[in-house]
């Protein structure tokens, strides 16, 4: 039964109400489970078009994902950075572009809970399923002049990961006496798309650049950027029972970026695994057919890759639970445990990038089909791991800092 008063609200205000509140942790990850065929199965022309479908991004809302990380007040259903970590690795096993996508729009919406009631009852107060894309990274050429009553904003931020489907874009500015970077929440009406989205993987998340010119954008949607840690934690008081609030900034325990890595190369070896049987390859340079289940190194490579992904899912899986349950709990996640987690996120994410290459050689040039699944799992991996939170060297020394030191 969903939440009379929300219900009611959005009726009032013609919009469709949010999900079921009943849904549960185990109906959210069925959801995401049953999506995996269909993804599967347009993962190809999600690629070349390079935008997921609108039906896609309807079937998740309808299922109630986009609402994991979302307050009671605004009909979210109040789960866990373990849900989101698990939905997107499962997501990701049929298409990594729609699990990213997914996980950007999740994710990024709990920014939105750092600013003021006012602020969040415009973004959620009339449609719960409105959300917020955009990029945090500090964008020293854009301009934000101070204004009575606010700011007018001018620039371009590129890399906004589901900026097709979302009414709000965050944009990272210098502002103040000092230009330190403060966070904008813009109307994404007030925007425009520029269509630069032309890379080799994760083609379907539309990341394109959103340019505005001069926009105004009310005090009570900017924050600094130094601040967003310590408001989310002020406004926990408006949504006493939504645990999520209590997620370190940034929260490396939802795996946003790795957890797509991960499940990306699950799903290269799931297709391998199911058409190894029949698959062949070119004998030698004179000709000649082999079958691939019969070859010992097939065996040896596809069982040790496999067996190496399915030991990255159990350590997404883990370290979720670990920074749920700590939420839960209501403890601040230690600087320790952040560094951790960091470095995880970066291993899992080199462990799936090792592993699907190896299974994209083993494919051969078949694989070289651009529409080919591992083909597809394998760029979009590829491009996974070079987002700047996945930065295995940055990692590996943070956490080298910390060993030996209790």
């Amino acid at each position: 039964m969903q939440n009379e008063n929300a219900s009611t609200s959005s009726a009032a205000a013609g919009v469709r109400p949010g999900p079921d509140s009943s849904l549960t942790a185990d109906d959210i990850m069925r959801a995401a489970e049953d999506l995996v065929p269909l993804l599967r199965e347009r993962a190809a022309e999600t690629d070349e078009s390079r935008r997921i479908s609108d039906d896609i991004h309807r079937r998740m809302q309808d299922a109630g994902l986009l609402h994991i990380l979302r307050p009671k007040k605004y009909e979210g259903l109040e789960l866990t950075d373990h849900e989101h970590a698990m939905v997107t690795l499962t997501l990701a096993r049929g298409c990594g572009s729609t699990a990213w996508v997914f996980s950007i729009l999740s994710a990024s919406s709990v920014v939105g809970f750092a600013f003021p009631e006012e602020a969040q009852d415009e973004m959620w107060g009339e449609d719960p399923y409105a959300t917020i894309a955009g990029n945090i990274n500090l964008n020293p050429k854009a301009k934000a002049e101070r204004v009575p009553g606010g700011y007018r904003l001018t620039g371009q931020w590129g890399f906004c990961s589901g900026s097709d489907f979302s009414q709000w874009l965050m944009c990272n500015a210098p502002a103040g006496e000092n230009g330190e970077g403060h966070m904008f929440l813009v109307d994404q009406k007030e925007g425009v798309t520029i269509d630069d989205w032309f890379p080799t993987g994760l083609r379907g998340t539309g990341s394109r650049s959103m340019a505005f010119e001069d926009v105004f954008v009310p005090d009570r949607r900017v924050l600094p950027m130094r601040d967003i840690g310590r408001m989310t934690e002020e406004r926990r008081s408006l949504h006493p029972t939504f645990d999520s609030l209590w997620s370190s900034w940034p929260a490396a325990g939802r795996f946003p970026f790795s957890a797509v890595a991960v499940g990306a190369a699950l799903g290269a070896a799931d297709h391998f695994a199911e058409t190894a049987a029949s698959a062949t390859r070119v004998a030698s340079a004179v000709g000649g057919v082999t079958k691939l289940a019969d070859q010992e190194y097939v065996a040896t490579e596809f069982a040790e890759a496999a067996g190496e992904l399915e030991m990255a899912r159990m350590l997404v899986d883990q370290r979720s639970l670990e920074a749920s349950r700590r939420n839960t709990a209501h403890q601040t996640t230690t600087p320790a445990e952040l560094i951790r987690d960091t470095r995880d996120n970066a291993l899992v994410t080199r462990i799936a990038l090792r592993n699907v290459q190896r299974i994209a050689a083993l494919v051969g040039a078949k694989g070289g089909n651009p529409k080919h699944p591992v083909s597809i799992a394998k760029r979009d991996v590829e491009m996974a791991s070079n987002h700047v939170n996945l930065s295995w060297r940055r990692a590996a020394v943070d956490y080298m800092a910390t060993v030996g030191q209790g």
